[in-house]
Formats: structure tokens, sequence, C-alpha cells
């Protein structure tokens, strides 16, 4: 277990992940609107794209 924590992530695989995340949220988010603009779930789920979207932002090129 100790292991696990002394790994080190790659930025490369945290990278793509997070943009594949973002292309999630962005279906969603699109999905939502159409549905119902009003929807609380909405917020949420630009709320998630915008905090994935700095986390993106941060990470070294």
């Amino acid at each position: 277990m100790s292991n696990i924590a002394t790994m080190s992530i790659n930025p490369l695989f945290l990278r793509h992940d997070l943009m594949i995340e973002l292309g999630r949220l962005e279906m969603a988010i699109e999905g939502a609107r159409s549905e119902a603009p009003s929807n609380g779930s909405l917020d949420q789920l630009e709320s998630r794209f915008a905090k994935i979207n700095e986390a993106l932002s941060r990470l070294p090129a």
C-alpha cells in the first residue's frame, strides 16, 4: 500500500483523462439544455466542467 502513495501520476495520462471527461460533460450539458434549460443538474454539470477545465489548465503542457 505504501508503494501506491509514492507512485507519480503521468501528466500525459491525466491530461487525456480530463479531456475525455470534459467531452462527456459537454455532451451532458448540451443534452440537459435541450431537455430542461432551468434544470438544477445543469448548474452541477457546468460547475464540474469549470473545475475540470481549471485543473486541465494547471497541468504542464
